[in-house]
Formats: C-alpha cells, sequence, structure tokens
C-alpha cells in the first residue's frame, strides 16, 4: 500500500497515479508508476523542476524483431555531496497513458531530476512514508528513454560542453575550489587549461603553479533560436515524440519543428529515434541546424561533426557497439549477446576510467512491445512489462 504523502495534489487522476508508485527492486533505486492523467496540463508550481553519459544501439534479433537497446549513466550523489556519500539513484518505469496522446507508451525515467538542485531525491525515498511525492506527476517528462504502442523508440544521450575558462586572481584559487567539482592542476610552464578536458564542469577549478595563474570554468547555455519555433526542453520534446509519433519519420519531423534547450549551462545532448522497421536515426543540433544521421548506435560524442573531446581517439564503448554490431549484422543477434553487449559497456567508475554510474539497462521489442529492465548495473536480475 501507498504510504508516503501527496498533499499538494487534487486531481484525482494525479493522485491514483502517484498512489500507483511501488518499488520494483530490493534498494530502492528502481521504481514503477501508472501515468494516466493529462500530464500536459499540470499546475505551474510543478513545471518548474523540470540531464545524461549513455549507450544506445538497435538490432534484430534472430527471430527478426527489432531490438532497443540502452545503458542509461550518471552519478548522483545525495544531496550532491559526492566526498562524503555514495552514489544514488532513483529511476521510475513510467507507464503512459495520457487519454489526450495518440499512443500508449512505456519508459524509465531519472526522477533524481525532480530535486536536482538539492539532490534530495534518492534511492529508497519513493516509498518511505515521508517524502511527499506530489512532484512525481512530472515524471513523464523525465524519460530518458522509452517505447510506445506504434513500435516508436527513443533515448537521450549526453554531449561534451567546450569550457571557458575565465583567469581568475591566483591568490583567490584555493576559496574557489570545490571537492565536489573535478578541478585541473597543471604542471608545466605556459600550459594553459584545455577547453575541451572531458572532465570540466562549470565552476571547475585550473591552476597552475609555475606561472602563478589561476582559471575558473564558464559554460554556454546550449539552445537552438530559430525565429517561429516553440522552444522545449530535449526530454520534453521526447515525450511528445512517444505520446504523438508512430515512425522515425513522425519523430524527426516533430524534432525539426521545434527548438531545443539544454536543462542548464553546460548540458547538450543528441537523441536516437528508431522504429519497427528496424530504421534509426540519430539527431543532433549544430549552431541552428538539425542534423540527422542514419546510424544504428551512439554514446556520447558528435556524429554529424568533428568532436574535438575525442580528437586524440575515439570513444571506446563506441567502438564496442560498431564491432558488436559488425559481427552480426547479417544473422541477427541473440538476445543474451544484447545484454552481453550492453554489460561490457556499462560504465563502472571503480575502473577508474568512467565517469559515471550506470543507473539502469533496458532492452525494448518493438515488435513485441516488451521492455526489459535491469537496476544498477547489475545484469544477473531484470523485470519485463508489456504494452
Amino acid at each position: 500500500m501507498m504510504k508516503n504523502p501527496h498533499q499538494f495534489l487534487t486531481d484525482p487522476a494525479q493522485i491514483r497515479t502517484v498512489e500507483s508508485i511501488r518499488r520494483v527492486d530490493e534498494n530502492g533505486y528502481l521504481y514503477h508508476m501508472v501515468c494516466d492523467y493529462d500530464y500536459y496540463d499540470i499546475p505551474e508550481t510543478f513545471r518548474a523542476m523540470i540531464d545524461a553519459g549513455c549507450s544506445t544501439f538497435v538490432t534484430k534479433n534472430l527471430e527478426g524483431e527489432v531490438l532497443f537497446c540502452r545503458n542509461y549513466d550518471y552519478s548522483h550523489y545525495k544531496n550532491n555531496d559526492k566526498i562524503n556519500n555514495p552514489r544514488t539513484g532513483l529511476n521510475m518505469i513510467v507507464e503512459g497513458n495520457n487519454p489526450k496522446a495518440r499512443f500508449r507508451s512505456i519508459g524509465c525515467g531519472d526522477a533524481y531530476w525532480l530535486d536536482f538542485k538539492n539532490g534530495s531525491y534518492t534511492n529508497g525515498m519513493a516509498d518511505d512514508g515521508v517524502t511527499d511525492l506530489s512532484s512525481f506527476i512530472m515524471c513523464p517528462y523525465l524519460c530518458m528513454d522509452g517505447m510506445n504502442e506504434a513500435g516508436l523508440a527513443i533515448s537521450i544521450l549526453a554531449l561534451g560542453v567546450r569550457a571557458d575558462w575565465e583567469e581568475i586572481p591566483f591568490e583567490t584559487y584555493q576559496e574557489r575550489l570545490n571537492e565536489n567539482r573535478m578541478n585541473l592542476f597543471l604542471e608545466n610552464p605556459g600550459q594553459t587549461p584545455d577547453p575541451y578536458w572531458f572532465r570540466a564542469q562549470i565552476g571547475s577549478v585550473a591552476v597552475n603553479k609555475a606561472d602563478q595563474k589561476a582559471w575558473v570554468a564558464n559554460m554556454e547555455w546550449i539552445r537552438t533560436k530559430t525565429p517561429g519555433k516553440p522552444t522545449y526542453l530535449h526530454p520534453i520534446v521526447m515525450r511528445m515524440a512517444l505520446d504523438r509519433c508512430a515512425n522515425v519519420e513522425e519523430a524527426v519531423a516533430l524534432l525539426g519543428s521545434v527548438n531545443v534547450s539544454g536543462a542548464m549551462p553546460g548540458a547538450d545532448y543528441h537523441i536516437m529515434v528508431a522504429d519497427v522497421t528496424g530504421k534509426s536515426k540519430l539527431v543532433e543540433w549544430i549552431g541552428d541546424e538539425m542534423a540527422v544521421t542514419d546510424i544504428d548506435h551512439a554514446t556520447n560524442h558528435y556524429v554529424a561533426k568533428e568532436d574535438l573531446f575525442y580528437r586524440d581517439g575515439p570513444c571506446a564503448r563506441d567502438e564496442l557497439l560498431k564491432a558488436g554490431l559488425y559481427r552480426i549484422r547479417k544473422a541477427g543477434m541473440r538476445e543474451d549477446f544484447a545484454e552481453n553487449l550492453l554489460k561490457l559497456v556499462i560504465q563502472d567508475p571503480t575502473n577508474g576510467i568512467d565517469n559515471a554510474k550506470t543507473q539502469y539497462t533496458c532492452i525494448y521489442n518493438l515488435t513485441r512491445k516488451t521492455m526489459k529492465v535491469f537496476s544498477w548495473g547489475d545484469m544477473t536480475k531484470s523485470w519485463e512489462y508489456t504494452l
């Protein structure tokens, strides 16, 4: 039985949705909810609450059924404090049954973003009996991937954003150091911070003690600005695609009809779409132009232009996906092979290379309209849902 409060909700359908939330796994990293209300009609108070490294690929199994496969990678920490707290997560399987939508859908969302500024939404809190869950009516807009009953699938993947290093007085750098940011310490005289240093974040500090110089990282707010088009955050236009689009062509047309905006400075993304025919496209925005690439896999680098974050070598996860898909290009991929390929590109921060943590893994069968989900990087246990 639902035991958490939801005192800010008055609409019966919204209340029914929040009361449908149930824990799926043992440790409270994964929950499930059924959204049968009109989530395009939500009070402004909740709209103000509304980011990801990942891997995705599209293949066919031995029976010719289309599989849309996905790892969602991101590192979250309670109170955004990675020094004193371990990684956490709060992921929600969302059944989208909006009565005004063209199609029903199912997907997986990252509910941590409901309060990303404070980092308060962590594993186990969705049924702790204390936390008010009113804001969970926004979960349909937080799906990082999903599939609808027409067999359209979609997922979002983060891209690197250039750091603009602003020089600051050297004597002030220590007071600007933040243990929860990656900071850069340069060793050679004359060395300056690389705008494409992969680990830079807004507020990161770079220091060159030999030159007595220091810098702080700023990042641009990435958004397209084509006149006459409405502007949406990427996950919102993804939700619109799941609700309205039957195939890749319709989804690409929808994405091209709007401006997109990152949720915050330093956030940029591309979006993979696929459908039941096996067709797949990667959609990227370069300046104000949308670029569409015919491709069956993606990770976290641009495809339609040179990505300077990877100028010294390709993304290893991308190369692994490419090799795995090439190997089975004629025969189709056994589903356990698809799981193994996702397992191979799981982000594991204990290996000293990966920044992120795989929050969940999904395999959508677009032919059968099934979803298989694994939680917290554990590929030994899964749960299955059917549209």
